[in-house]
């Protein structure tokens, strides 16, 4: 058994794959306490991509939001069709994993999207870890390096607030990571 796949076995434990550390979109990378669960879908023939976060609202309240993705491999190893419907519009996006640990302790995607019905596209990427802090910066070299390859550069990123312990995040409660993974694992 290969480390990576040590390292799937062990993240199927968790409650999240990995929570986002910092990323280059500030429509998406400025929310707080950004959790991603990834998961076969029941036929196991594709995954479930679930972003759970958290928005203040405009009275000032603290919330979670949640969307449910389609995960379809892409052409090549490593590219992935993302679809999700928000709102009303659907969304068709074009990831890619541009590098990780070893042991899968943080990853790197880059991310293309539309919702062509508003005629609005989107670039991103990510930066990821189990517990959204970020790498050793032993691993700082690697990760600027990934980023580089898909034209982001480091001061371009958002840190992500994933303190547990603010008052925002106590405030919003505790996120609701199983809203759609028990249903999607009985109905596909």
């Amino acid at each position: 058994e290969g480390v990576g796949e040590a390292s799937l076995e062990g993240s199927k434990e968790l409650d999240v794959s990995w929570k986002v550390t910092c990323g280059a979109n500030v429509a998406y990378d400025q929310f707080p306490s950004q959790n991603q669960l990834f998961y076969p879908s029941a036929k196991g023939k594709s995954l479930w991509y679930d972003p759970v976060f958290r928005v203040e609202t405009i009275d000032g309240r603290n919330v979670w939001c949640k969307r449910h993705y389609r995960v379809r491999d892409g052409p090549v190893p490593g590219t992935f069709r993302f679809s999700v419907l928000d709102n009303g519009v659907t969304s068709d996006e074009f990831w890619t994993i541009m590098g990780a640990a070893e042991d899968l302790s943080w990853v790197v995607f880059h991310y293309a999207g539309a919702a062509g019905a508003v005629g609005q596209r989107y670039l991103g990427g990510l930066l990821c870890t189990a517990d959204g802090q970020m790498p050793p910066d032993k691993d700082l070299d690697e990760i600027w390096k990934c980023l580089r390859s898909a034209e982001i550069e480091p001061w371009e990123l958002f840190v992500v607030d994933n303190d547990e312990a603010s008052p925002d995040a106590l405030a919003a409660g505790p996120p609701p990571l199983d809203y759609y993974r028990k249903a999607a694992s009985v109905i596909d």
